[in-house]
């Protein structure tokens, strides 16, 4: 059975974790350890254990440092190159790509709201970063898009939607304080063309968009009245509609939508809508 002692001379002796581009070998030990600790009695490998992650700490942060630079110079796509493969994703689980995307953000991240969601509204999480690139490379998302996250959150999507593809990039968010947070992390990285609103998705100003994008943000008559408010801009201009998880459903059985997914209301990945009303 693997010890606290055993691994933490495994790791003392391993070079690998000490490449900057090994953030996944080192998120993997740095859990690992962390796990290892738990009802350890031998302080000395303890203290051992706790300055192995914070040496992996100090690792991924200089190289987070080196890919928020990289970003201000426009060159954020090449720093994200190595995650960029995402294949054929699905699930809602977290990898790899979302610590290395958390870290760069560095979001303050505020405390969670106190008052209870108003029916219809879904408690908050961020998309699965691996979907991002799959939705801003299947729905060909380009410089003269300009793309609206309904229910935004924290940012997550505009940020690294704008970073990848240099797209117009906004988002809409209820709470004033996920979008303090996302602002301050977007005028960090010098985002200039990611914006963030405080609002409610049905009250939003959807004609500077055409492209739009929800991660099951809200159910019910919410999500009702925003598809018909999305309508509404379909039968204006070409618009493309980017979803994931369970309000996918909804939007496949619009009839003013289609879709070239094979399942497209599939709630376990990214599916992509082109409205069929666009002049008519």
């Amino acid at each position: 059975m693997e010890t606290l002692a055993t691994f933490v001379e495994l790791i003392e002796a391993e070079a690998a974790w000490r490449d900057p581009a090994a953030f996944r070998w080192r998120a993997e030990a740095a859990d690992r350890l962390e796990l290892l600790m738990l009802g350890a009695r031998d302080a000395a490998v303890v203290a051992r254990a706790v300055a192995l992650v914070d040496a992996m700490q100090a690792v991924d942060a200089s190289g987070f440092d080196t890919m928020r630079d990289a970003i201000r110079r426009g060159e954020g796509r090449q720093a994200f190159a190595p995650w960029l493969d995402v294949g054929f994703p699905s699930g809602q689980h977290y990898d790899v790509f979302d610590h290395v995307l958390a870290g760069v953000l560095a979001l303050e991240e505020p405390d969670a709201p106190h008052a209870a969601l108003p029916f219809g509204m879904v408690f908050y999480q961020p998309s699965p970063a691996r979907h991002i690139v799959d939705g801003a490379t299947r729905a060909r998302i380009g410089p003269d898009d300009v793309v609206l996250d309904l229910g935004a959150g924290l940012g997550h999507v505009p940020m690294l939607v704008n970073v990848l593809t240099g797209a117009r990039t906004m988002g809409i968010e209820r709470e004033a304080a996920y979008v303090e947070s996302a602002r301050a992390a977007a005028a960090r990285l010098g985002l200039r063309d990611v914006s963030m609103a405080v609002g409610d998705a049905r009250d939003a100003d959807l004609s500077h968009a055409n492209v739009f994008y929800l991660f099951t943000p809200f159910t019910g008559p919410i999500l009702r009245d925003v598809v018909a408010n999305i309508e509404r801009e379909a039968r204006r201009r070409d618009i493309r509609v980017v979803t994931l998880g369970p309000c996918t459903r909804t939007f496949a059985r619009m009839p003013w939508l289609r879709s070239g997914d094979a399942d497209p209301s599939a709630d376990d990945r990214i599916v992509v809508f082109h409205a069929r009303l666009a002049g008519g």
